[in-house]
């Protein structure tokens, strides 16, 4: 026994401490030197406690010992047997913390040597306080999974089983054996079909690496230095004492230079000149079909290099049946994410979604599942409520006074606050391109209404066509079902109705002469429009509230032009407003309301209950979507209308239940 340490065993120059208290659990800490009376102090200054094994880099007690949470290593002359050492126990130690003790001046070469291990240089001797607290900072550091890493491993567990609930795969299962844990792995398949949640899972779960998941995105790049600094930043982690994975995504698109170099890294599996923790894995990801056509396809030497375990994901146009689960499975998780009520699609939207390209495939899907639901209340949701284009922007509400503003907002971005909407933009046809600028009033519209315009257009006759196309294709195999015929004739009626309703829209517009400017009794032409459309408000039982100034109701415009907006705005929002709901319109003079001149004011308001407060009486027919109310042409139109008369037109729908629509006139002096 020498300074209460005892040797390990019969021909083991290895000093372990016996406490019966600690009998047969694994060492806290190795100390390795090739000098025994310097181990002992080491022993000493460390404090280390009855946990521990000494020995020389040699001794073969640390090849049967279970790995330590910290490894003393000293570090003698030639540092040859430190080297060796390190090399046969860096791999199963990678958990552990590391400590070099060089004699002074020889720490940049330890450095420089010691080059892939992840350690920590101590000039020796140490000073006994500052071990220590490396020690205890070294032992503080407990090997659990932080909440963020559960959290994020929880959410890659989920999100892979939409994307891969419906794909049998078998080499998936061999890329997951802890076997072949260092095998190559090559992931093939079109952009969007979860190529790199694949690979990040396979690295989660499988085989056991627990440490940094290097990305390294090959497009646009041209230099091994680039890639280098890539996986460096990934070893550079917290995780990356670990052996960790490199995942080269697109690896077709690098030079073939370049991946002829990296084809020499995958099979020594060291990238000259990086430091720290070593790839433990290579996994590569390329489109399906790489040689069809693209520039720079896949060096046939770096894809034999890659062969061990290959896996092709199918693009989703041949997974239709997935699209009904993928769908059910994203909208239920997005609304508990968001503290929502399930809600679900309808047969006919997820027909209208099965029918649809899906060029970016479940990541598109994804998305436009996403879109939709944030767009509005409705369940269930209908084929003509998908968002399909994140690039259709709303309509937003319109202020003439405040157009220079909207302007350079447009050049800066869209709103940050406005909802997406609608599917792709599609051109209008081409008489309805010619009717707008003939309808136009005096002042000419801007650009931006223009836009909107067409905007709006597409939107409420694309919608439509989704339906109308879906059931179009269906019919030939369903002809003979009596129940989908009646179907057919309800949805595609109604749609059809809805595609005419806009062509008449524009043909009103059309037919509009060039503005008259006269005296207008606004107070008499709202009540005489009301009065049109008794029937329609007594069948739905909607209660109308006024309160129609009719001591000061002259506007200045066109009175057919004014007719024209103000029957548009009445008839949109009888079809917004609920059965059995309260509609509010109101007209006021006033003296200095619009740009410092006189005005009247014609204000009109209803309220628009959620799904989940609607009484059952309340017509469930009526869109909850408030976007609808951005993108309606008769708002665009009577917005030209109003703007050309002078006047401004504001939609305001801050309050989800309530909608303000606010129209401000020029009046005589």
């Amino acid at each position: 026994m020498e300074n209460g340490w005892v040797r390990a065993g019969p021909g083991r120059s290895g000093w372990l401490a016996l406490d019966p208290r600690h009998m047969g659990t694994m060492p806290t800490l190795w100390i390795v030197h090739r000098d025994a009376s310097v181990r002992g102090a080491l022993a000493r200054l460390s404090a280390a406690g009855s946990d521990a094994l000494l020995g020389e880099p040699s001794d073969r007690a640390f090849e049967t010992s279970d790995p330590p949470r910290i490894v003393l290593l000293g570090v003698e002359r030639d540092l040859e047997a430190e080297l060796e050492f390190a090399h046969r126990h860096a791999a199963r130690t990678a958990d552990a913390h590391w400590i070099l003790l060089p004699r002074p001046g020889d720490q940049h070469e330890v450095a420089r040597l010691f080059d892939t291990l992840a350690a920590e240089i101590l000039v020796f001797p140490p000073a006994p306080e500052r071990l220590r607290q490396r020690i205890r900072i070294a032992l503080a550091a407990r090997p659990a999974e932080a909440l963020s890493a559960r959290r994020v491993r929880d959410a890659l567990s989920a999100r892979f089983s939409r994307f891969f609930a419906d794909l049998e795969l078998p080499e998936l299962l061999r890329a997951m054996d802890p076997r072949l844990a260092a095998a190559p792995l090559l992931v093939r398949g079109e952009p969007g079909t979860g190529r790199s949640l694949l690979t990040h899972y396979v690295h989660i779960f499988g085989g056991g690496s627990r440490g940094g998941f290097a990305r390294v995105p090959c497009e646009g790049v041209g230099t091994a230095k680039s890639v280098r600094e890539m996986i460096r930043d990934a070893s550079e982690s917290p995780a990356g004492r670990r052996p960790s994975t490199v995942c080269l995504e697109d690896l077709d698109r690098l030079p073939l230079p370049l991946q002829r170099e990296i084809r020499g890294w995958i099979e020594t599996a060291i990238p000259p000149g990086l430091t720290g923790a070593q790839p433990n894995r290579w996994v590569a990801t390329l489109g399906d079909d790489p040689d069809a056509g693209r520039e720079g396809a896949l060096d046939p030497s770096l894809a034999q290099s890659l062969a061990g375990i290959a896996i092709r994901i199918p693009p989703l146009r041949e997974r239709p049946l997935a699209i009904g689960t993928f769908v059910a499975d994203t909208a239920l998780e997005w609304c508990t994410t968001h503290g929502e009520r399930p809600r679900q699609f309808s047969p006919a939207a997820i027909d209208a979604l099965r029918d649809y390209p899906w060029p970016g495939n479940l990541r598109e899907l994804e998305a436009v599942v996403a879109r939709t639901l944030a767009a509005g209340l409705s369940d269930p949701i209908e084929a003509e409520q998908l968002r399909f284009d994140e690039r259709e922007q709303p309509l937003e509400s319109v202020s003439p006074a405040g157009q220079g503003d909207r302007d350079e907002a447009a050049e800066e971005g869209p709103a940050p606050a406005a909802p997406p909407v609608e599917a792709e933009t599609v051109e209008p046809p081409v008489e309805e391109r010619e009717a707008a600028p003939a309808a136009t009033p005096p002042a000419a519209p801007g650009n931006d209404l223009l836009q909107r315009l067409v905007k709006s257009v597409a939107h409420q006759v694309r919608n439509p066509l989704v339906a109308i196309r879906t059931f179009a294709s269906l019919l030939p195999e369903r002809f003979e079902d009596p129940e989908f015929r009646g179907r057919f004739h309800e949805v595609v009626g109604g749609d059809l109705g809805r595609i005419e309703r806009v062509l008449d829209q524009l043909s009103g517009f059309a037919a509009l002469e060039p503005a008259q400017t006269a005296p207008v009794n606004v107070a008499a032409l709202i009540e005489q429009l009301l009065e049109e459309r008794r029937s329609r408000i007594q069948a739905r039982r909607l209660l109308v509230l006024k309160e129609i100034d009719s001591a000061s109701p002259f506007a200045l415009g066109d009175e057919a032009q004014l007719r024209f907006a103000l029957e548009s705005l009445i008839d949109r929002t009888l079809d917004w407003v609920p059965e059995r709901a309260n509609l509010y319109l109101a007209s006021k003079h006033h003296p200095s309301g619009l740009r410092g001149g006189p005005a009247v004011r014609v204000l009109i308001r209803f309220h628009t209950p959620s799904p989940a407060s609607r009484a059952p009486s309340v017509d469930a027919t009526v869109p909850d979507d408030l976007s609808l109310r951005y993108t309606s042409i008769e708002i665009v139109l009577a917005e030209l209308v109003i703007g050309s008369q002078g006047g401004t037109l504001t939609v305001d729908t801050t309050d989800a239940e309530e909608t303000v629509i606010l129209l401000d006139l020029p009046a005589p002096a």
